[in-house]
This record gives C-alpha cells, sequence and structure tokens, in this order.
C-alpha cells in the first residue's frame, strides 16, 4: 500500500491512551494532536507504538466529512479473540481487569449511593465552605441523576455527564448547587469534543472533572476534582484533592 507524502496530522483518541503505556506518555511530551512527514510515518509510529506499550494501537484515515482539522485518528486495536480466563468455575475464574471495566469502578465509586456520595459529599462541603464536622448529614443532601441530558455544542461536539449532583442544605430546601460531573479512572484522558463541550457548559452551570486513583482498593481510594472553567474564562482551573475510606459516611 502506498501513501501520499504530504504532512499528515493525528489526533490520538482515548481507547490509544487507554490501552497503551507508551501512548500516555507520548501525549504528555507532545500533545494530543501529532503531525507527521507522511501517512506513511504516520502508521510507522503507529506499530512503534504498538510494539513499545504491550498494546496495538493503529491509525485511522478521517472521514471526509469529519469536522476535526486532521488527517487520520490514533486509535486502540485490541486483538478480538476471546481470551480464555485462568481457573475453572468451581474453583474460581481469573480474568483481566478491561479498559471499561476499570473506568466503571472509577465512576461507580463517586455516584455511589445515589444520595450523599461520599466523594461529591465532601467536596460540597469544601464547596460550599461548609464545616467539615458538625453538620448533620441530613442537613446536607447531594443527590445524583446518573443520566443527566447530553451537552452537545452546535453539532460536533456531544458530551455525555457521568452524572449531574444537586446540593441542598436538607431534603426538601431550595437548590444552593449543582455539579455536572466527567469521572476518569486512572489514566483515562478526556476526548477534545468532551473538553469543548465541557466548557462551553461551564458558562451556566459548576462542571466538575474527577479523576479517580484505584490502587488502593479496597481499602481507600484518592480522588482530584477539578473545577472546569468556560472557554472564555481568563481564570485556572482550580483542584481538589479527597482521600476516601470505605468507611466514611457509613
Amino acid at each position: 500500500m502506498s501513501y501520499d507524502p504530504d504532512p499528515f496530522t493525528v489526533a490520538v483518541k482515548d481507547s490509544a491512551r487507554d490501552e497503551n503505556r507508551a501512548v500516555r506518555r507520548l501525549v504528555r511530551a507532545e500533545g494530543d494532536r501529532l503531525d507527521f512527514d507522511s501517512e506513511a510515518a504516520a502508521h510507522r509510529r503507529a506499530r512503534e507504538l504498538s510494539a513499545d506499550g504491550d498494546a496495538a494501537v493503529k491509525v485511522q484515515r478521517a472521514a471526509p466529512q469529519d469536522p476535526d482539522d486532521v488527517d487520520g485518528y490514533l486509535v486502540g486495536w485490541p486483538d478480538r479473540r476471546t481470551r480464555t480466563p485462568e481457573g475453572t468455575p468451581t474453583e474460581g475464574l481469573t480474568f483481566d481487569t478491561e479498559a471499561n471495566q476499570y473506568g466503571a469502578l472509577g465512576e461507580a465509586l463517586v455516584c455511589t449511593p445515589a444520595v450523599n456520595p461520599p466523594l461529591l459529599t465532601h467536596f460540597a462541603r469544601v464547596d460550599a465552605d461548609l464545616p467539615t464536622e458538625g453538620v448533620d448529614d441530613d442537613r446536607l443532601r447531594v443527590e445524583l441523576d446518573t443520566d443527566p441530558e447530553p451537552v452537545v455544542v452546535r453539532s460536533d461536539r456531544r458530551w455525555e455527564p457521568d452524572c449531574r449532583a444537586v446540593v441542598r442544605l436538607g431534603p426538601d430546601r431550595p437548590v444552593l448547587t449543582e455539579y455536572w460531573c466527567e469521572v476518569k479512572a486512572g489514566d483515562g484522558s478526556f476526548e477534545r469534543s468532551q473538553r469543548a463541550a465541557m466548557r462551553a457548559k461551564a458558562r451556566e452551570a459548576t462542571v466538575l472533572k474527577i479523576r479517580v486513583d484505584l490502587d488502593d482498593l479496597p481499602e481507600s481510594y484518592t480522588a482530584w476534582v477539578r473545577r472546569v472553567e468556560p472557554e472564555d474564562g481568563d481564570g485556572e482551573e482550580l483542584t481538589y484533592r479527597v482521600n476516601s475510606e470505605l468507611g466514611d459516611f457509613a
């Protein structure tokens, strides 16, 4: 197969970063848009990243109607073979954790239970400048909607929030504030279209990016909460770190 010698720009997709640690290192060093001298060079780099990162990635050409100003995308290309787990059903089956399962664990920690989940409840106390001790749980109430409406900007920027948290100072009190949240576990990254829609939504509501470290499960987990600034804002995003144990808010 031959490729045109023209310059070739590639955007890195979440699937490539999630599955390949060499891609994550590359993005940290060079960003999520990569410029190559040719399409052949882009494919060659994908093969090198596949070998270095122990997980296959591939360059896919962008569709002609694609709104992003790129020539292609670097995407994860997982092995489609059915993997046989170790063990037996009676003795126990051992599976590798897949990227989507890993992400679901982080989302479950942030979004469970549906009323007063530990992380967002603690964050609401800090954000509203409430005392972290001495406030009855019945006074501070954080209620989750885990299926909020998607946020669409123009027709090419779409974000489906993991949850919307409504904060009140009591079950029947007026809404104090609300948060629109996106949750990532480990090194999971935020798609560019997500970030654009999140910044647009931040012009009218509080938008939070939440990253969860699962390394210390099942005893504890650590999460970083970052407030997203509007796309036309001048301020920097503020980051909060929250440590939670399984017994918190029991």
